[in-house]
């Protein structure tokens, strides 16, 4: 997966973003596959190591995020001539 890089806001994390997340090992980088808002809250879906879980976090939250993840997708809807 992506290194994980930047610095920004949860509320900025879209799908296909790749965050790094601490469960108590350590950060490691998971893929956003679903965001949404609810009750002043942000309910965040990753992937990664063979899992899908959810994050819960408040608006502001900071986050270390790679933008580069999406473009190395076989799915971007912009051709990349690296990947």
């Amino acid at each position: 997966m992506t290194e994980v890089t930047g610095n920004d806001r949860i509320d900025d994390v879209t799908p296909g973003d790749v965050i790094a997340v601490d469960r108590g090992a350590g950060e490691q980088p998971y893929k956003v596959v679903f965001k949404d808002f609810a009750d002043g809250r942000y309910v965040v879906t990753l992937e990664g190591d063979g899992e899908t879980f959810q994050l819960d976090a408040a608006p502001g939250t900071p986050v270390k995020r790679s933008l580069a993840a999406k473009w190395e997708s076989a799915q971007s809807p912009t051709p990349n001539p690296h990947g």
